[in-house]
């Protein structure tokens, strides 16, 4: 057991006085152990000091406001918490004269601090480690009619699948209550004293929002990557964020959440907390996984799972293309012209919308009965649909590849996500395929492999074991 509860009453700046240090050693708990650990501006461990040394130090003439850093060991040892049991003994033994050990971060920064007296080397701790990943979608047909302004009305229908391209994230508990955020798709890193430190400054925000309403009650170090770029269409930001609260759902036990509340936290954090206006569609989508059929109603969100037989959904992936094409875009500015489309030409748009919908409907009915090559003429049918929702969903080039692969032999297609830039997803008989490939390609896209999953969000616990005294956690 650890019995420095309180680390920083043991932690002086290497500024300090001689007397002040001292004056702490007498006044402190710590007085029975008489040692500190000196740090720099940046908590860093440089040092390390018992009462003995000051005393001496003063005897032996320094003044009392001498730093405390010229007195204190440099060349000192020092554990971390993937020191194994026998490394620590070795570290303990009586050769050494070792009675205090710190385990010190990555960063050089005091954790925790190990007394000789208290180690035992028969003791086996596992580290809690969570992780967790959400499969990005592809959307068929349906997405615009899963926005609120629409269902409000009538009732959206949007056809989506899952494929083989995850966001992750990864929770590791630490000893102490603080907090560390590491973005690798960013290669950014924050840390704060606890949740509330947190503000929204435009780096990191939607992980700062996730932690903010998972709100966990312990320290933690939190690493995220993702397989795709964001804003390419394919709901990567929900990816993220389901997959961070899937990571810290494990830790709540009896109380953990199912996968309505999930991809309803997720909506929140992204919608509510950082006012990012978008649809419904993608949180259910890849925290549910496979291929859905999705009712968005006025007061509630159903997503229905398709039984497609398996040679119908082969079939489907060996005709569908994928291609990255454009640039990376922000999808709150495509979906707010759409709203302002909307809100001026009501009547005219509600119509446009119900129209979608009833593709919507349509495709999926000609999916589940294996009618491939309909389905592929209603993607083109829903896509010159979707265009008519605002002038941003497509550009000069979307239009021209577009119109290039039709050429070429695909039969229909649409633009992912809000629109403007990201991906390209095409049906095409295998025959033509290489034609299309090669008529995109040669304009600047970029063919992309992929395959239809099952499963949504996934958490499992990453077994590691620090076989060593229990107060390393």
């Amino acid at each position: 057991m650890n019995k420095f509860k309180h680390l920083g009453e043991i932690q002086f700046h290497s500024e300090q006085s001689l007397k002040e240090v001292l004056d702490v050693f007498l006044t402190s708990y710590i007085q029975h152990y008489g040692f500190g650990v000196i740090v720099d501006d940046q908590r860093k461990c440089i040092g390390v000091v018992t009462d003995g040394d000051i005393r001496r130090a003063i005897v032996s003439g320094n003044s009392a406001d001498t730093h405390i850093s010229e007195i204190m060991h440099r060349n000192f040892v020092s554990a971390t918490v993937d020191t194994s049991p026998h490394q620590l003994l070795r570290l303990f033994d009586l050769d050494h004269e070792i009675t205090h050990l710190p385990v010190l971060d990555k960063k050089g920064r005091l954790i925790n601090v190990l007394l000789s007296s208290d180690f035992n080397a028969n003791t086996r701790i596992e580290k809690k480690v969570i992780r967790s990943r959400s499969p990005v979608r592809i959307s068929f047909g349906g997405g615009g009619t899963d926005m609120s302004y629409y269902f409000r009305k009538d009732t959206g229908y949007v056809l989506s699948s899952t494929i083989n391209k995850y966001c992750y994230a990864t929770v590791s508990l630490r000893s102490d209550n603080r907090i560390n955020l590491i973005s690798k798709d960013f290669n950014m890193e924050i840390e704060a004293d606890n949740i509330k430190q947190l503000k929204y400054d435009g780096s990191m925000d939607l992980i700062k929002a996730c932690v903010k309403l998972m709100h966990p009650p312990f320290g933690f170090d939190l690493e995220t990557f993702s397989d795709i770029e964001p804003g390419t269409g394919l709901g990567g930001s929900a990816a993220l964020a389901s997959a961070i609260i899937g990571a810290f759902n494990r830790f709540r036990n009896e109380s953990q959440l199912d996968k309505y509340a999930m991809a309803d936290l997720a909506y929140q954090a992204e919608r509510m907390e950082l006012r990012i206006k978008g649809g419904w569609q993608d949180q259910y989508a890849v925290v549910f996984g496979g291929v859905n059929f999705m009712e968005f109603r006025e007061d509630e969100t159903v997503v229905i799972p398709l039984r497609i037989q398996d040679d119908i959904l082969l079939e489907l992936h060996f005709n569908l293309l994928l291609f990255r094409v454009g640039e990376t875009r922000e999808s709150g500015v495509i979906i707010s012209d759409q709203h302002k489309n909307y809100l001026s030409k009501t009547k005219v748009l509600h119509n446009k919308y119900n129209q979608l919908s009833q593709v919507t409907l349509e495709m999926k009915d000609k999916l589940l009965k294996g009618a491939l090559r309909k389905f592929g003429e209603l993607l083109d049918e829903a896509w010159e649909i979707k265009k008519t929702f605002s002038d941003k969903i497509t550009t000069n080039q979307i239009e021209k590849l577009y119109k290039a692969a039709k050429k070429n032999g695909a039969i229909g297609g649409k633009l992912l996500g809000a629109g403007y830039g990201g991906y390209l997803l095409l049906y095409c008989d295998p025959k033509y395929q290489p034609y299309v490939i090669e008529s995109l390609q040669a304009s600047g896209a970029v063919n992309v492999t992929f395959d239809f999953v099952e499963k949504g969000i996934q958490t499992w616990t990453a077994k590691d074991y620090y076989e060593g005294n229990s107060s390393i956690q």
